[in-house]
């Protein structure tokens, strides 16, 4: 039985639609990668799954139950959520930004315990931002900031975790040691990790599967090396192109003809 997946789904934003009649299954223990054209669907597909997006039919199912039937907390306890713009209160530190992924895991007088701690010390560590802890997020440059909020997502400590965009802002190193960061937790503990991203390069080194889209509709889903071809990338960005092996990791490149 798969984590997350859902059925029929529609969503949209007010009387716009957005994806329709849409099937998707999210492999277990993967790491999944969501490409397309810019407005093609694919960050409200992400937000229709982590149910910031309330659907207009269809069915959203974590665990076999559907979404909607379950408590915000019981969904936070096993999905984790790094959105497109995430929004803080103005004037939190690093500290107490990271320390509000453990929320989920507390219970009703919201006990902070040592576990809460090695989890916030081990997403610190995971993203470089240990030495940000005491400084007000509203100092941070953009690169900095976004390294902040994966910390939140990671010290979340889910099986599911969903990032939108994580590697906006970051330059090319931070971008490789984060996606490398998360294949090694997907390793290590089984993560299944969806990613939306616009790198289709960096998407077909670091990711198992790859769910391409169009105009709404998932247009190709597989391994990057079954899936990734000139003609998809001609049919879903309007880009001639050649596809070659990558030198290092055999995994397929975009080169633009």
């Amino acid at each position: 039985m798969t984590r997350l997946s859902a059925e029929k789904l529609t969503l949209g934003y007010d009387d716009r639609t957005v994806v329709a009649d849409l099937d998707v299954t999210v492999l277990e223990g993967k790491v999944t990668a969501i490409v397309g054209a810019n407005a093609c669907g694919k960050s409200t597909l992400l937000r229709g799954l982590a149910r910031l997006l309330r659907p207009r039919a269809g069915t959203v199912y974590l665990d076999g139950r559907q979404m909607a039937s379950l408590s915000t907390l019981d969904v936070a306890k096993v999905l984790g959520l790094l959105p497109q713009t995430p929004v803080a209160p103005d004037g939190i530190t690093v500290a107490d930004l990271v320390s509000r992924g453990r929320y989920p895991h507390q219970g009703w007088f919201r006990r902070w315990t040592d576990a809460d701690d090695d989890a916030v010390a081990r997403a610190l560590d995971a993203t470089g931002t240990a030495e940000l802890l005491d400084r007000p997020l509203r100092q941070l440059s953009g690169g900095q900031r976004q390294r902040v909020w994966v910390a939140m997502a990671l010290a979340q400590d889910t099986d599911l975790l969903l990032l939108d965009e994580p590697t906006t802002y970051l330059d090319i190193n931070h971008q490789v040691e984060l996606l490398r960061l998360l294949r090694k937790l997907n390793a290590e503990s089984g993560r299944t990790i969806v990613i939306v991203m616009h790198d289709l390069n960096l998407a077909c080194r670091y990711c198992d599967h790859i769910i391409a889209m169009a105009d709404g509709s998932i247009v190709a889903e597989g391994a990057p090396v079954d899936v990734v071809t000139a003609e998809l990338i001609e049919k879903v960005f309007g880009l001639a192109c050649v596809v070659v092996p990558d030198p290092v990791a055999g995994t397929p490149i975009i080169v633009p003809a």
